[in-house]
C-alpha cells in the first residue's frame, strides 16, 4: 500500500509541477501571466505592461474615428454595428493565440442556427494601427474557409483603424494592451456581444468559445439588455520580445500541461485509490 502511494503521489507531483505556467528559456525574469487579474510587470528600463480587461457592460462603444474593411473602403464602424454583433478584438499577424481565438470563433459561429447578415454580424477588429487592409484580407481568407462556401462574406468584416481610433474603441470597451516592440502585443483573449448601435451587452471570454454562449449573448445583444458575464477569467496572448530578449507564456504547453494534470488525477483515482481502500 505504502509504495503504491508514494506512486501516486510522485506522479501526482510530476504533473502538477508540469501543469505550472510553462515558458521558454529565455531571460531570468519572464513576464507573468495574471489570470483574472490586470497584468503588470516593469522591465528594466520600461514602463509598467498594462493588460486587462474592466468590464463596461450597458455602457456604449466609441465608434468615431477612421476605419477601413478588408478591401481598402473606407467604412462607419456604427453603421457595421447595425445588428447584434460578435466583436473580436485581435491581431491579424499574431503568431499564437489570436489565431486560436478566431478560428474557434469561427468554428462556433458555423453551428449557430441563426442567419449571418439578416440576424446577427460577426466583426474582426485589429488592434494594431501597424496592419493593412491586406493583412486583414488574408485573415478574412483563412477564416472564411472554416464557415464554408455558403457564409456570406458581409456577414464578418475584418476592420483596421488608426491608432487614435482604435485606442478610443478600446478604452470605451474597456479592453487593455500593451504594444511591446514592432508586430509584438500582449493582449486578452475576449469577444463583446454588442447590440445594435453599439451598446456592450457581454464579454465572451477566450480564446476557445461555445456555440450555446455565443448564441445567448447574440439573443441579449438583441433584446438590448446587458448582463453579467459567467466566467471572467482572463487569458492573455504574449509573444517574443526581441528588445528585453524574454520569451513568455506559451499558451498551448500550458493547455498541455493541464491536460497532463487532468491524466494524473485520473490514474490516482482509479488505480491508487482502490489499492488503498483494499488494504
Amino acid at each position: 500500500m505504502s509504495r503504491a502511494i508514494a506512486w501516486g503521489f510522485l506522479i501526482l507531483g510530476l504533473t502538477l509541477g508540469a501543469a505550472a505556467p510553462c515558458y521558454s528559456h529565455g531571460d531570468e525574469i519572464p513576464v507573468e501571466a495574471v489570470q483574472g487579474e490586470p497584468l503588470a510587470h516593469v522591465m528594466p528600463g520600461e514602463v509598467a505592461v498594462d493588460v486587462g480587461v474592466d468590464e463596461k457592460a450597458g455602457e456604449t462603444l466609441d465608434t468615431e474615428g477612421q476605419w477601413w474593411n478588408e478591401t481598402g473602403e473606407r467604412v462607419s464602424l456604427e453603421e457595421v454595428l447595425d445588428l447584434p454583433t460578435l466583436l473580436i478584438p485581435a491581431f491579424y499577424n499574431c503568431p499564437r493565440s489570436c489565431s486560436l481565438l478566431l478560428a474557434s470563433m469561427a468554428t462556433a459561429v458555423r453551428d449557430l442556427d441563426l442567419f449571418p447578415s439578416m440576424e446577427y454580424r460577426v466583426v474582426a477588429l485589429s488592434i494594431s494601427n501597424e496592419e493593412t487592409p491586406d493583412d486583414a484580407a488574408r485573415a478574412k481568407a483563412q477564416y472564411m474557409k472554416l464557415l464554408g462556401r455558403g457564409y456570406p462574406a458581409d456577414a464578418w468584416p475584418f476592420l483596421i483603424g488608426n491608432e487614435r481610433s482604435v485606442k478610443r474603441l478600446c478604452d470605451s470597451m474597456g479592453y487593455r494592451f500593451t504594444r511591446k516592440g514592432p508586430h509584438s502585443y500582449i493582449h486578452p483573449n475576449v469577444a463583446l456581444a454588442v447590440a445594435p448601435r453599439g451598446k456592450i451587452i457581454r464579454y465572451l471570454y477566450g480564446p476557445n468559445f461555445l456555440t450555446a454562449d455565443l448564441k445567448q449573448g447574440l439573443k441579449e445583444a438583441a433584446d438590448g439588455v446587458a448582463s453579467v458575464s459567467i466566467r471572467k477569467v482572463v487569458t492573455f496572448c504574449f509573444d517574443y520580445d526581441p528588445k528585453n530578449r524574454s520569451y513568455v507564456l506559451n499558451v498551448y504547453r500550458t493547455m498541455g500541461s493541464v491536460t497532463l494534470t487532468l491524466v494524473g488525477l485520473m490514474f490516482l483515482y482509479l488505480v491508487v485509490a482502490p489499492k488503498v481502500r483494499k488494504n
